[in-house]
């Protein structure tokens, strides 16, 4: 990848042109002792060395969107509040390193990559912050990529350009998507406004013999119990509770190695056939449905939902458009909850020092069930657009039921920054033109 680097984004390209900016995703880090400056700075450092398509902006050019090099990265900052992105704070760049006292966030732009694509850097970060600090432990991670690596094929390839979305659609499953919408969405804050957390951290012990007891993966498990607190609070209803489960596509399309997002969802309805199942029933049929889904034709079906965005917007042409295209995409609320699992963090000697990691970002109008594991903690995060607690002390029900305890936090009311990148962009429009004028004279 040469030093110079300008890639145009296809992938993810709904996160970008909406007005106002794109809300940062976070990924918390809660150490078990305080962060310290120095080492940290001293990682990041290494970090952007071996990945350094993540010391980048964005460019508007022609109403497209690049990926550039930015020269300037930001050093970590000890701050209480998240920065926004692409703006004066982080010079520019689309992630961005901040500390306070024992936590480290690393908030990145979700046009630029996924949940994935931002662990490897992570990883990285993670593994020089930690030698630099212990230096006689030698911690090591699985599967780190140091500085001085080579990159992996295709790491920089976008799966719109790059991936293989030929399918016989015939052996296409087509899922049934129709979902009882949650009332508490439906009259929630709009999409784009303050955001409630609510923190529920589990024993990874207890999750898994749950797990093994009834034939479920993790996501499986808490999309069931989610299900089945919906539909206690909602008995009435006799619409199918949906859960959109976020799915990595990357294996299908034939692009494993790439950073950029590649991600769309697989469906799980949960109606009066589900409901007579036991829970070792409804596991394994959860499971016949997400493998369905992932079979080949199926899987570049769903996969092609990202090109089949990106070419529309391409064919709009002028930013304005995409932007009100977009707009209107966005603006919806979501029927079904989003259940997203980025998966067990496998940190390697690292987990020793980490207590727990939290995935989370604001202004969506739903529910989402983020869901991260690292060490002995597996942690649910309930993302909504409204306060009331409801949903969570349901699904806390259900989950003691199956004999699971977890801790859950007071209601968090927050809001991720919106990046700042059509700011910059303007600037830069506006010094072209003095510029110009000035050469006129």
């Amino acid at each position: 990848m040469s030093r110079r680097f300008k890639l145009k984004i296809r992938a993810g390209e709904t996160f970008l042109y909406r007005k106002g900016g794109t809300e940062s995703q976070v990924f918390e880090i809660r150490m078990k002792s305080s962060v310290n400056y120095s080492c940290l700075t001293r990682a990041a450092k290494l970090a952007y060395k071996r990945y350094p398509y993540f010391k980048s902006y964005f460019v508007v050019e022609s109403g497209n969107v690049y990926l550039c090099e930015n020269l300037f990265s930001p050093p970590p900052a000890r701050a209480k509040r998240l920065r926004p992105l692409g703006g004066s704070t982080t010079n520019k760049n689309l992630i961005d390193i901040t500390f306070f006292r024992n936590v480290i966030y690393i908030s990145f732009h979700h046009a630029m990559c996924d949940g994935r694509g931002i662990m490897r850097f992570i990883k990285t970060l993670m593994y020089y912050y930690l030698n630099f600090k212990y230096p006689h432990n030698n911690v090591r991670i699985p599967g780190v990529m140091l500085a001085g690596e080579g990159f992996l094929k295709g790491e920089t390839a976008d799966p719109v350009n790059d991936g293989d979305f030929s399918f016989d659609e015939e052996n296409v499953y087509k899922a049934d998507r129709t979902a009882f919408a949650i009332p508490e969405v439906q009259s929630g804050e709009e999409a784009g406004g303050d955001s409630w957390r609510y923190e529920l951290v589990f024993d990874v012990s207890e999750v898994m013999k749950v797990c093994r007891a009834c034939n479920c993966t993790p996501a499986i498990l808490m999309t069931i119990l989610m299900q089945k607190g919906v539909r206690a609070l909602n008995p009435e209803s006799t619409e199918q509770v949906l859960c959109s489960m976020s799915c990595d596509w990357r294996e299908s399309i034939g692009v494993p190695n790439t950073f950029r997002n590649c991600v769309s969802s697989i469906y799980l309805p949960y109606g009066e056939k589900e409901q007579a199942m036991d829970m070792c029933e409804l596991g394994s049929h959860f499971r016949q449905l997400i493998a369905r889904q992932k079979e080949t034709d199926s899987a570049r079906c769903s996969a092609g939902v990202m090109k089949m965005m990106s070419d529309m917007l391409d064919s709009l042409g002028t930013y304005e458009k995409k932007q009100e295209v977009v707009t209107g995409f966005t603006s919806k609320p979501i029927n079904s909850f989003i259940c997203s699992y980025t998966g067990k963090a496998d940190m390697g000697d690292a987990e020793k020092y980490i207590d727990s990691m939290h995935a989370y970002s604001s202004g969506t109008k739903g529910v989402s069930l983020q869901m991260m594991s690292v060490g002995d903690t597996f942690c649910v995060d309930f993302l909504q657009n409204f306060p009331d607690k409801l949903y969570v002390d349901a699904f806390l029900i259900e989950a003691a039921k199956q004999g699971l305890r977890a801790e859950c936090s007071e209601m968090i009311r927050f809001r991720t920054p919106k990046d700042h990148t059509a700011n910059t962009n303007f600037i830069k429009s506006l010094i072209g033109f003095f510029r110009g004028v000035l050469k006129l004279r």
